[in-house]
């Protein structure tokens, strides 16, 4: 028998990225930021040839995108029970202290509870994730949207060690007896403490990383062999495949390349905009797993995702 927690579908994924663009060149100082993040490295060897930046309030991009999810899914505002919303720890710290009043507001949410999830940098989004699908747990609960967010008001301040942030908002919505794109099969977040005290090393965080992937393997009753395709951050490129390698995970089974080329790293956003851009391009396997993970100085997680459409 499928429980009510396991029948909540995930799907209407929409993006709004910052409208414009521009070349991590054309940053002030960009080598010199890139040689004092990245030191020893190639930026040429980033994967990384655009991002995107926010002309507007990041609210506008949260209200554009949460619309396009709702138009796409059929659902109305009057529908959605809660909206979780996810950030990083340094975007946090920029949001307005009515932000979520005025997302609220503009999207005619007028009985909808709001939710944060952030101090977990950019794995957030992957804990807000399972928060959602876990407030289906009130039985009167039948619609959650969830939004990733992350943006860099100074572009200098986007150059950080191996990764060039873009801005970026991207939602979904999970609905009870809905099949979706993907149901959520099994999740897991680990700290490591030595990134957490800024002295995280190759062999700390694989430890991480293989402590989660178990946990979350285990959990969801698969093999890392049956994983179809996983979903990883747009971090640089050398790096994200090496990591991979070391915890098991084939790097022909990343798919991260082509948005990392024209977004960057969009912190929270990226799993969500990987797996958006994968299922644009081949599309999502109902009885397919898929793996979706995120690291960050001090933390690792991951989600499995069964594909589910119908």
């Amino acid at each position: 028998m499928i429980s009510d927690l396991e029948n909540v579908g995930i799907g209407s994924f929409a993006c709004a990225f910052g409208d414009l663009e521009n070349k991590p060149e054309n940053i002030p100082d960009f080598d010199d930021l890139w040689q004092t993040a990245s030191f020893g490295t190639d930026f040429a060897d980033m994967g990384c040839s655009t991002y995107r930046k926010m002309t507007r309030p990041v609210q506008d991009y949260v209200v554009d995108a949460v619309r396009r999810t709702l138009r796409a899914s059929g659902a109305g505002a009057a529908d959605i029970d809660h909206l979780v919303i996810a950030t990083s720890d340094p975007t946090l710290a920029l949001l307005p202290s009515d932000f979520a009043e005025r997302v609220l507001i503009a999207l005619g949410l007028d009985d909808c509870v709001p939710h944060l999830v952030s101090f977990q940098r950019c794995c957030s989004s992957l804990t807000a994730l399972r928060h959602g699908r876990d407030l289906f747990a009130d039985p009167d609960v039948t619609h959650v949207a969830m939004v990733a967010l992350d943006f860099v008001p100074d572009d200098r301040q986007r150059v950080q060690p191996y990764a060039v942030f873009g801005d970026a908002v991207v939602s979904c919505l999970l609905t009870r007896h809905h099949p979706g794109l993907v149901r959520l099969s099994s999740s897991a977040v680990r700290a490591d403490p030595d990134g957490l005290r800024g002295r995280d090393s190759f062999v700390s965080r694989k430890a991480v990383a293989d402590r989660t992937l178990s946990a979350v393997l285990q959990a969801g009753g698969r093999e890392l062999g049956q994983v179809t395709k996983v979903f990883a951050a747009n971090l640089y490129k050398p790096l994200t495949l090496f990591n991979a390698t070391a915890v098991g995970l084939p790097p022909d089974r990343l798919h991260f390349a082509d948005t990392l080329s024209a977004y960057g790293h969009c912190g929270n956003a990226d799993w969500m905009i990987n797996l958006a851009d994968y299922h644009e391009r081949v599309g999502i396997r109902s009885g397919q797993t898929y793996l979706a993970q995120s690291s960050a100085p001090g933390f690792y997680a991951c989600v499995l995702l069964e594909g589910s459409a119908q």
